[in-house]
Formats: C-alpha cells, sequence, structure tokens
C-alpha cells in the first residue's frame, strides 16, 4: 500500500461531532446479542465482570462482549446495523443512547481484537468507534473493519467512508483506504490506498449475505423496506399466517411435529439494568417473539407468536418488553414467570432447558447454517505482534493473510450440497447458491409464505418438505384480517 493525501473534512466532521455530542435525551435503549460461536463472554454492565454470553441476551450502554481464541459473536441494532467480533475480540459499547434529536447514538470501543461495523440503515443514526484513543465516525451506508492490537489500530474501509478526529484535523478515509494509527503517536497515523483481505472477512461477508437475503432484499418473505432487528431470523426459521382472533401470527418450522414444544423451554433468564430478569431465547429467532406481542396456542394450529402492534411503518415500534408473555396457553400449561432479582449481590443467569455450543433448533426445522466453516484459512488472525516497515506492531497479521489467500477465498474450495432442501445445509458445506444458508427462492411466496401486501400472508398450518426435501406449506392460504397492522 502507497501513502496518499490526507483530506481535511473538518466543516463535515465538526457537525457530526457535535450531533454526538448532543445532549442526551434517554440512555435506555436495547440492542441484541445476535450470534455467537464458541466461547463468547459478556458483561452485562452490572458489576458481576464477565460471565458466559447467552445468544439474545439484551445489551444495553456499559455491555461488554469479548470473545475467546474460538469466539465469534455479532451485535445487532433496532435498524439492522451491526457489530461483528472475531475471534481473541473485546469491544464496549460506551453509549447507547437517543440525543436531543430524536437520533440513535452507538458508540463503541475496540479494546483488542477484530471488529467489523456495517451501517447499511438508519440514515439519521450515529456510529461512532473509539480506538487507539482516535474517534472514527462512521458513515450511513458503510462497512469497515477495525483491527486493534496493543496501542495501534488499523481502519480498513470496504465500502462507504469513515472520518478520524485527530489532532484537530478531521480525516476522511475512503473506500478501499487503510488507515493506521497509534495511540503512543497520534500525529503518525499513516493513511494508505488498498485494503488486504482476510480470512475472516469472508464471515463477516456470509452473515452480511444472510442478513441481506433474508431482511433487506427478500420479496418472498417480507419487504426489502423492513428493517426490523431480528426479522431475517423469523423468515428463515418460520412463516406468517393469518390465525382467527388473532391475525397475523408467526410460527417456527417444524414445531408442528413436536407435541411436546413450548416456547421457553430452552433458553436463560438474564439479569439486564433497567428491567430485571429479561429472557434470552437459545433459538436463533428467539428475539422479537419474546420482547414484543404475545404467545398463544390453539388445537390444531399449535403454538404462535403474534406481533399485535409491533409492526408499523416498515419495522418495529418501540414496545420492547423483557419478556413476552403468554395469553393462552394448552391446557395444564403454566407460563413462565421471571425470577425476582435480589436487592444486592450477585445476578447470575438461571439456565433453562439444555443450552450446548451449537444454537437450539426444533427437529423437522431449518438447522442454523455453519457461518464459521467459510473462514477457510486461520493465518494472520491471532497475534498481530511482530513489526513491520511502517506500521510497527500490525504487519506480520496483514502480510500472512495476503498470502493466504488460496483459492478457497475465493470459493473454488467449496463443497456444494443439494440447495433444494429447506432443512439442510450440512455442517460445513455450502448450498447450490455459494452460501451455507438456503436462499429464499420466489416459489416459496408462491405457496403463501408472502408478507402483508402480497395476495396472501401466509398459510394454515406449518411447511412440511415433499419427497424432493423443498419445503413446502400445507393447509391453505388465509387473507388478510383486520386484527392486525401491516407494515409499509
Amino acid at each position: 500500500m502507497t501513502g496518499r493525501k490526507i483530506w481535511v473534512l473538518a466543516g463535515v466532521a465538526v457537525m457530526v461531532l457535535a450531533a454526538v455530542s448532543a445532549q442526551a435525551t434517554s440512555h435506555v435503549r436495547i440492542v441484541r446479542l445476535s450470534y455467537t460461536d464458541g466461547n463468547v463472554k459478556m458483561d452485562r454492565a452490572t458489576g458481576q465482570g464477565l460471565e458466559r454470553a447467552m445468544l439474545n441476551s439484551p445489551i444495553v450502554e456499559g455491555s461488554r462482549i469479548v470473545t475467546g481464541g474460538d469466539g465469534l459473536a455479532e451485535v445487532e441494532f433496532e435498524n439492522n446495523s451491526t457489530v461483528r467480533l472475531g475471534e481473541a475480540s473485546e469491544v464496549r459499547f460506551r453509549q447507547l443512547l437517543i440525543n436531543d434529536a430524536g437520533d440513535k447514538v452507538n458508540e463503541v470501543e475496540v479494546v483488542r481484537g477484530t471488529m467489523y461495523i456495517d451501517t447499511r440503515s438508519g440514515k439519521s443514526d450515529i456510529y461512532r468507534v473509539i480506538a487507539a484513543n482516535g474517534a472514527f465516525v462512521v458513515r450511513h451506508d458503510s462497512q469497515i473493519r477495525f483491527m486493534m492490537s496493543g496501542d495501534q489500530v488499523q481502519a480498513a474501509v470496504f465500502k462507504g467512508e469513515a472520518q478520524l478526529a485527530n489532532n484537530n484535523q478531521f480525516v476522511r478515509i475512503a473506500r478501499n483506504d487503510t488507515l493506521t494509527l497509534d495511540a503512543t503517536n497520534p500525529a503518525g497515523f499513516v493513511l494508505a490506498k488498498g485494503v488486504d483481505n482476510l480470512p475472516l472477512d469472508r464471515w463477516e461477508n456470509e452473515r452480511a449475505a444472510y442478513q441481506t437475503a433474508y431482511s433487506y432484499n427478500n420479496y418472498g418473505y417480507g419487504s426489502p423496506r423492513l428493517s426490523a432487528f431480528g426479522y431475517q431470523d423469523l423468515a428463515y426459521y418460520g412463516g406468517f399466517m393469518n390465525v382467527p382472533g388473532y391475525g397475523l401470527a408467526w410460527q417456527p418450522y417444524g414445531v408442528s411435529s413436536w407435541m411436546g414444544w413450548d416456547p421457553y423451554m430452552s433458553g436463560a433468564w438474564a439479569f439486564t439494568p433497567g428491567f430485571g430478569y429479561a429472557w434470552a431465547s437459545a433459538y436463533p429467532w428467539g428475539w422479537m417473539p419474546y420482547h414484543y406481542g404475545s404467545w398463544a396456542y390453539l388445537a390444531g394450529t399449535g403454538w404462535f407468536w403474534y406481533p399485535g402492534n409491533s409492526f408499523n411503518n416498515g419495522g418495529a415500534v418501540m414496545n420492547w418488553q423483557a419478556t413476552t408473555p403468554v395469553v393462552k396457553g394448552p391446557p395444564g400449561y403454566t407460563a413462565p414467570a421471571a425470577p425476582v432479582a435480589p436487592t444486592s449481590g450477585p445476578r447470575p443467569a438461571i439456565v433453562v432447558g439444555v443450552i450446548g455450543r451449537a444454537p437450539a433448533y426444533i427437529p423437522g426445522g431449518p438447522v442454523p447454517p455453519n457461518f464459521r466453516s467459510v473462514i477457510t484459512d486461520h493465518s494472520g488472525l491471532l497475534g498481530m505482534n511482530a513489526p513491520s516497515p511502517g506500521v510497527a506492531g500490525l504487519g506480520n497479521s496483514y502480510a500472512a493473510a495476503r498470502n493466504s489467500r488460496t483459492a478457497g477465498l475465493r470459493g473454488s474450495n467449496a463443497t456444494f450440497a443439494n440447495g433444494s432442501s429447506f432443512a439442510t445445509p450440512r455442517q460445513g458445506t455450502a448450498t447450490a447458491s455459494g452460501h451455507v444458508f438456503v436462499t429464499p427462492t420466489p416459489s416459496w411466496a408462491s405457496v403463501g409464505y408472502g408478507w402483508p401486501g402480497s395476495s396472501s400472508w401466509g398459510s394454515r398450518g406449518v411447511p412440511t418438505q415433499n419427497s424432493s426435501g423443498v419445503s413446502r406449506a400445507t393447509g391453505t392460504t388465509a387473507t388478510h384480517s383486520s386484527g392486525a397492522a401491516a407494515p409499509k
């Protein structure tokens, strides 16, 4: 990479930083731990320090996420923007607030390791990354990788742009730029053209592709304008239908074949400051159905979740609740009650059911994709300590990554499975689409998996698999009911 001219954008950046520092009116915001793999720990800002991270745990201002040598994690904001952590990494959520202008302010500190920030949505939201004593303001619709080792950070821009506030200068980091900053020598930053590819980038891109397929560009399951966090998992793991008396409802695939299933049989009670114990579902789809709307059970239909007024204007309204109530259960069912938090002392998470290392799923439904399997080479991901010319302490990892751009990173080493089966792919394989997850197809929408606003809202019953392994809906389609509000 070669040096290049520094862009000084004082006027623009001053306005952005002024917006960040505006008087906040609310620090009560909840975001979601949307993905974990391997050893991941979490500090819930309760004073208890690090503990095991539970999938779908609520994250509040002051929380920390720490991944071990085999750990990967993702945090999703309300508008689908994400922060993703590689192995041996740590971040702290310094600010999660709404300022006096009504904008969401997200300030994340990279303590060590690799963090990606993907700000696809939320044009008025403010994203700031703190690393090596520098403040990086990330623009809307940007994808940036931060790698922090010791006192040094490298910010590589794949898409969009960022601005660094440095010694009263505001430095623009454009697409395909990499900036290196040393906290011990703030004036000695290096801005260079070019971005090195790392094996971990494939994992970041695969998670982004999954979100794109099932939330942004998914005409079969929903409007591409919908930006409600957790919606992509609803679309992948279940389908919508219309239930008389309830209106729009959602049901996880496979539940009809498991007669003993209930929505609260696997997860944990996680203490959340300001809310007490909240439910953290072990199911990958277990965010919106456990913090919005209600659960109910009907004979012949089974368990289903109905959002009520949680969908509005293409997203989720701010009616978050610690635990979704059960308004009607089967005969003899006792709805779960959150533990009472002690007034002092430890407030540990309380595990319910069996939670293994892999995400829970319902037999007969989709198997969680093995997103980790796309990382074909781990050389250069850890141990960024050896010096290199011009960038002390960060060079060898990037050189190793550059040398490891083998055919596997270009996809030619992928083992393709039969992509027609929704309930698979097998762990560690790609589908016919080239992804480890099955992508939506128009045929699925045509058999009744449509979103409100299409000719049908879904089907009575849940999907089954035909002889070819393709998921299909059973029963008949239902029309719009006035009992639920449809997204715009």
